[in-house]
């Protein structure tokens, strides 16, 4: 037969004798009909200080097996299923020991104890064991060992991600060992030596690479005056292209000093000019490892397309400048002293100096599309230098062809003429004024008259008269113009066959 345990918060029956855990606990300074099972004192009371209190326990009467001797400070765990009592705060000894078949001994609690909380206990006889539990330090945590391999796994997981962010975006910051230099980097062998690899994604450098061992540099000593200039080699046969403004000081006697990028110096022998497209051709000894260049074409010249000029600007030897074309068919008059060259050229603001004159504007591909003769300048007094001011010009790579060709297979240059002197300053954008016109030539056969004002060759707009040579001279001799002139508030076509001169 087992007890009957209420609920928690219900009211027992009060029929019958009041359960055993039920009854209240003595106050203080009262004594308790209580035996202690194992205690032959008659005397059952325990003075705490001046507090006088009894043994009490609220199960009497249940048999219970002792607690384990070697488990101190340690009470009676419950039955199965049931989270046991934790040691009691502030007992300093171990609980008294039970005889079996009696009723559990207690240890009133001490003046900072608190009764423990009650506890419903298995009925007696319920059969199942009684646990018990030993209180048992819960084992330590090596934190120094942790601390340290965190740290580690932190710094190496941040340099792995300051490796990555570097690697992705090409961070190339300067090392703390090298100051404000960058770090070194591998660096491949390029045509004329160590490049870097960055440095050699640049267009200009295989430009470069490819024409400057072509380019020569002049230096002209003629009667009482001295120039330098640029050219390139033309041919095998050791043909040299330059301009003519360049070694005219030379023409009536005089030295020409050719210097290669490589050191070498030789004399030069004048072949031919032609002062009217201010082109000229002089001669060495074919040189052994010295190539021509490439020729390109300036019909497919594009404006924005990029350059390279190439030459000795102010005696600098093999200098690259580069830059793109602003314009073409740029009518633009040059020349050297007493002479006058008209020119349908190029314009570059790629950098053209004194000395540069000569020497070759090429594309991208390192093909040759023109020679480098004039740049426009600011006024400047008479015994100054002029410099770039990023507008330069060139004569188109196919007029050269044409010219050198017969420089060099006669010694001179045919041009074009229509046997008219026109007006070539102080004039508006009105056309070009015929001043003058020669007897029996092809405008006076054509039925051109002074005064008249052409405005028009073949369809295309003159402005003034110097536009209207660079046009003519655009031609070949032989070949057929139609020509537009105002006379007296009338404009009339004219078919004119061109004439050639020599120069």
């Amino acid at each position: 037969m087992s007890e009957h345990f209420p609920p928690p918060g219900r009211q027992p029956d009060q029929q019958g004798p009041t359960p055993p855990y039920q009854q209240p606990r003595p106050r203080e300074g009262e004594r308790a009909d209580v035996a202690v099972p194992g205690d032959d004192s008659n005397d059952q009371t325990r003075t705490l200080g001046d507090v006088r209190q009894e043994p009490w326990f609220p199960f009497h009467g249940f048999p219970a097996p002792a607690p384990p001797a070697t488990t101190p400070n340690v009470w009676p765990a419950t039955a199965a299923g049931h989270e046991p009592t934790r040691p009691l705060p502030g007992v300093a000894g171990p609980l008294p020991q039970a005889e079996p078949g009696n009723a559990w001994a207690s240890t009133p609690p001490g003046p900072r104890q608190q009764a423990p909380a009650w506890t419903p206990m298995p009925p007696p006889g319920a059969g199942a064991p009684l646990a018990h539990f030993s209180q048992q330090r819960p084992p330590r945590v090596p934190w120094v060992p942790v601390v340290v391999l965190s740290l580690l796994l932190g710094l190496g997981g941040g340099a792995a991600g300051a490796l990555l962010v570097d690697a992705a975006n090409g961070d190339n910051r300067p090392s703390a060992t090298t100051g404000n230099q960058p770090p070194p980097q591998e660096r491949e062998q390029g045509p004329t030596g160590p490049t870097s690899p960055d440095v050699a994604q640049s267009p200009v450098v295989a430009v470069a690479d490819k024409v400057l061992p072509s380019v020569v540099s002049l230096e002209i000593k003629g009667s009482g005056s001295g120039v330098t200039g640029s050219g390139f080699v033309y041919d095998e046969d050791g043909h040299v292209v330059t301009n003519n403004h360049v070694i005219e000081p030379a023409v009536d006697g005089g030295d020409i000093t050719v210097s290669f990028p490589d050191g070498r110096e030789v004399t030069a022998s004048i072949v031919g000019r032609s002062p009217s497209y201010d082109l000229a051709v002089i001669k060495v000894e074919p040189q052994a490892g010295v190539s021509p260049v490439t020729l390109g074409s300036s019909e497919a010249v594009q404006v924005g397309q990029s350059v390279v000029a190439i030459g000795s600007p102010l005696g600098f030897n093999a200098t690259v400048t580069a830059g793109i074309i602003s314009a073409t068919q740029r009518p633009v008059k040059a020349g050297g002293e007493g002479e006058t060259s008209y020119i349908n050229a190029l314009q570059t603001d790629a950098a053209i100096n004194p000395g540069n004159s000569g020497g070759p504007l090429a594309d991208l591909s390192g093909r040759v599309i023109g020679v480098n003769s004039a740049i426009a300048t600011l006024d400047s007094s008479a015994d100054e230098q002029a410099g770039n001011i990023g507008v330069g010009f060139s004569i188109p790579i196919d007029q050269v062809v044409h010219t050198v060709e017969q420089i060099i297979e006669t010694g001179h240059a045919e041009y074009p003429v229509i046997g008219a002197r026109v007006r070539t300053a102080g004039q508006g954008s009105g056309g070009a004024r015929v001043e003058e016109i020669s007897a029996d030539s092809p405008a006076a056969d054509a039925g051109l008259q002074d005064g008249d004002v052409i405005t028009a060759v073949n369809g295309d707009g003159v402005s003034d008269g110097v536009e209207l040579i660079v046009k003519i001279r655009s031609f070949e001799p032989g070949e057929t113009i139609t020509i537009k002139a105002r006379r007296g508030g009338q404009s009339r076509s004219y078919d004119v066959v061109l004439g050639k001169e020599i120069g």
